[in-house]
């Protein structure tokens, strides 16, 4: 069972995208960042188009294979963020041109890509110089300590491709974890956020099938929240709902290791295509 070693592995799992519907409730959390979705974006009305846009920004940001593709996708993201300015309800100015916005946007791909690979592997396996990725376990802490410091500081490019600072990017994963709960602390969720969360769920324009898809996405979008974010923006959830989700991971970690790589990386693959 191949476990991820190293970004380009971890960006390439299928799994990771578990964590999406969380990242972007976490995004719109953030006021600037949800005042700028709600007046300048129709992701709600095409849900798929938004996902589709985000990981060719992250394949190409992380990926060799899409490696060409970067300079054009970090064009269409300064294009497309460049009109996201103005004045949200409250009167506070927000811009997708604002650093601190940049870096948790950036924090939250982070963060949700790490929850979903904790919850398939746990800690991040030991490799050495011979291995070629398939252990199945931190032989040694502090190998295993370094890769996941590397991916940690790997993920900064997503962050300057998005025009932030490279310095603004925390140190380390110590860091970073003092800066996430400074900011989840922080965070105050409006009714900007509250609605998108809301229309996200509906997905009233989507296809069929992903309607029917939506409730399972929610259920795992709320279980990985922050319990005060979950709360705020009107996500029921109880104790049987956390055992409704231990149980449901349970599976999907006895399952989804042992599927073939070309089928856990087919979502990667298939979005690189529309990059090359």
């Amino acid at each position: 069972m191949t476990a991820p070693a190293s970004t380009e592995d971890l960006a390439r799992e299928a799994v990771v995208l578990a964590g999406a519907g969380a990242a972007i409730l976490l995004q719109v959390s953030h006021p600037s960042v949800g005042a700028g979705v709600a007046r300048h974006s129709d992701f709600a009305a095409d849900p798929l188009k938004r996902l589709r846009h985000t990981l060719q920004f992250v394949y190409a940001a992380v990926l060799p294979e899409a490696g060409a593709a970067r300079e054009r996708v970090a064009g269409w993201v300064g294009a497309a963020h460049g009109p996201v300015q103005g004045t949200d309800a409250a009167g506070r100015a927000y811009s997708a041109a604002d650093p601190q916005a940049q870096l948790w946007v950036t924090a939250t791909l982070y963060w949700a890509a790490e929850q979903a690979r904790r919850r398939i592997w746990g800690e991040w396996p030991a490799v050495d110089a011979e291995s070629s990725g398939d252990t199945a376990g931190p032989a040694d802490p502090v190998a295993a300590d370094a890769v996941a410091e590397a991916v940690y500081r790997d993920y900064a490019v997503l962050g300057t491709l998005l025009g932030m600072p490279a310095d603004l990017w925390p140190e380390d994963r110590a860091a970073f974890a003092r800066y996430w709960d400074a900011a989840v602390g922080s965070l105050e969720v409006t009714d900007d956020a509250r609605v998108i969360c809301r229309d996200l769920f509906a997905a009233e324009a989507a296809p069929w099938w992903l309607r029917r898809l939506m409730p399972l996405v929610r259920f795992v979008s709320a279980g990985m929240l922050p319990v005060r974010i979950r709360q705020q923006l009107g996500l029921d959830w109880d104790g049987a709902d956390s055992r409704r989700e231990g149980a449901l991971w349970g599976m999907v970690r006895a399952v989804y290791p042992r599927l073939p790589l070309r089928l856990r990386q087919l979502p990667a693959r298939l979005v690189v295509r529309t990059l090359v």
